[in-house]
C-alpha cells in the first residue's frame, strides 16, 4: 500500500512541478521588471474597459494567487481603481497562459475544462469587482498589510543585480508554493490509496455532495493554481463538476488567502471575497455538470 501511495504522490508532483517552476520565474520577472506606474498608464478609464482589463490582465501579467494579493495592494495604493485591482486579483491566477496550459495537459487535452475554468473564474471576478466598486474604502489601514508585501525598488539596480534578484525571488516563490503542492500531492495519493472504491461511490452518485467536498478540499489544501489541475485530475471517482469546482475555488478562496485578505483588506471586502465566490462556484459547477456540458471531460 505504501508503495502505491508513494508512486501516486510522486507521479502527480513530477507532472505539476515544471509548471510551478515556470510560474515562480514569471512571478519573479514581474516583481523585478514590471513598473506599476506603466500599468497605470495602460489601464482603460471606463468601467467596462477596466473590468475587462482586470479579468484578462493575467494574460499579460501571469501570476499565482500566492503573489497577487501584495501586487494588488500596491496597485490600489498607487491609484488603480479597487474594483479593477480586485477583478485582476481573482481572475489572474486562473486566466493566464501558464495555468490554462497546465489545465489542458492535466485533463488530457480537454478544451472543455479549460473554457469552463475561464468562464467560472470570470463570473466570480466580475461579481466581486462590481460589489467592491460600491465601497469607498477597500485597503485596511493596519500596518500588518505589509507583512505579505515583498516589493522592492529595482529600478536603480544594474542588469546583474536584477538577474540575481529574479533568481532570488523565483527561488523564494518556489519554496513557498512548493510546500502546498507537496501537501496536495500527499492528500490526493492518500484519498486514492486509503479510501475504498465503494466508499467513494457516494461522491460519484451525488453531484452536489461531490462538488461541496472538493470545494472544502480546495480551501484546506491551498494548492497553487499552476499545479492544482493535476491534483484535481487525479480524483477520477468524483464528478467533472466537482473537479471544476476544485480548480476554480482554490485560487480564489483558501486558508492562506483568507489570512492574506484579513491582513490586506477591510472586513466588508474580506467577507465579499469569501462569501460571494463560494456559492457562485458551487452553483456554476453544478449547472455545468447538470447540463451535460462537462460530459466530455475524462473520468
Amino acid at each position: 500500500m505504501f508503495g502505491t501511495f508513494a508512486s501516486i504522490a510522486t507521479a502527480i508532483f513530477i507532472e505539476a512541478m515544471p509548471f510551478l517552476v515556470i510560474a515562480s520565474l514569471f512571478s519573479a520577472l514581474i516583481e523585478v521588471f514590471v513598473s506599476t506606474e506603466r500599468l497605470l498608464r495602460w489601464l482603460p478609464k471606463s468601467v467596462p474597459g477596466g473590468l475587462i482589463a482586470g479579468i484578462l490582465g493575467g494574460f499579460l501579467i501571469p501570476t499565482c494567487e500566492c503573489g497577487v494579493v501584495p501586487i494588488v495592494r500596491r496597485l490600489i495604493l498607487k491609484g488603480v481603481p479597487p474594483f479593477i485591482a480586485v477583478a485582476f486579483m481573482l481572475a489572474a491566477p486562473i486566466v493566464n497562459p501558464i495555468v490554462l496550459v497546465s489545465t489542458y495537459i492535466a485533463f488530457r487535452g480537454s478544451a472543455t475544462m479549460v473554457v469552463a475554468r475561464i468562464a467560472v473564474a470570470a463570473v466570480v471576478a466580475l461579481a466581486v469587482a462590481l460589489y467592491v466598486r460600491r465601497l469607498a474604502e477597500v485597503v485596511a489601514d493596519d500596518p500588518a498589510t505589509a507583512r505579505y508585501d515583498h516589493g522592492h525598488d529595482h529600478a536603480s539596480q544594474t542588469v546583474y543585480e536584477k538577474v540575481r534578484a529574479v533568481f532570488s525571488h523565483a527561488a523564494a516563490e518556489f519554496m513557498y508554493m512548493g510546500r502546498f503542492l507537496v501537501i496536495g500531492c500527499l492528500a490526493a495519493a492518500a484519498f486514492k490509496t486509503l479510501l475504498p472504491e465503494d466508499g467513494m461511490s457516494v461522491f460519484t452518485d451525488n453531484a452536489a455532495l461531490s462538488i461541496a467536498g472538493m470545494m472544502l478540499l480546495a480551501i484546506l489544501l491551498c494548492v497553487c493554481s499552476e499545479a492544482d489541475a493535476f491534483i484535481a485530475a487525479s480524483f477520477q471517482t468524483v464528478t467533472a463538476g466537482a473537479r471544476l469546482a476544485f480548480i476554480t475555488l482554490g485560487p480564489v478562496v483558501d486558508l492562506k488567502l483568507i489570512g492574506m485578505f484579513l491582513a490586506t483588506f477591510r472586513k466588508r471586502v474580506v467577507l465579499a471575497l469569501v462569501l460571494i465566490p463560494i456559492p457562485l462556484v458551487f452553483v456554476l459547477s453544478w449547472l455545468l455538470e447538470y447540463s451535460g456540458w462537462l460530459s466530455g471531460v475524462m473520468q
